[in-house]
């Protein structure tokens, strides 16, 4: 992006879309672990059914009643860690908190340091930090689903 306005506009389109119209919605018949996150402050919940092959994410979908920006992040967060190993998804986890909250520490997987991708339109969110909270819920509850998981 060149420019904050043409960044900003990017970060609207694609959390209205994402959050009318989520790719990874949903519920799956036979998950092998599950977790939610919830925001008592402002109602939002999430969450999340995930079907492992191994240690790699091979199906995850996710139940999200919320502002569109948690709606969207559950679905971008779906759709970037899907086919990744637990490990990687929670780099991916650190990855996007250090991103919200302007950490200059960034998490690294094997001497690369972790991509974001589209995850990066939230990167506006730094400077409206009562609502990182809405963007950080889809992670908190992939979080729980992995707690007793091995990488």
């Amino acid at each position: 992006m060149n420019t904050t306005a043409e960044r900003d506009a990017l970060y609207d389109r694609l959390i209205v879309e994402r959050a009318r119209a989520p790719l990874y919605a949903g519920r799956l018949s036979a998950p092998d672990v599950q977790g939610d996150g919830r925001n008592p402050l402002c109602g939002d919940k999430t969450h999340l059914d995930i079907v492992l092959n191994g240690h790699h994410i091979q199906d995850i979908r996710h139940n999200t009643r919320g502002c569109a920006i948690c709606a969207a992040a559950a679905d971008l967060m779906a759709e970037h860690v899907r086919g990744n190993t637990v490990a990687q998804a929670l780099a991916v986890s650190d990855r996007f908190r250090a991103m919200l909250v302007g950490s200059p520490s960034l998490p690294v997987v094997e001497a690369q340091p972790v991509p974001l991708g589209a995850l990066e339109v939230f990167a506006p969110l730094q400077s409206h930090k009562a609502r990182i909270r809405c963007a950080e819920l889809p992670w908190i509850a992939l979080k729980e689903a992995f707690s007793h998981v091995d990488g």
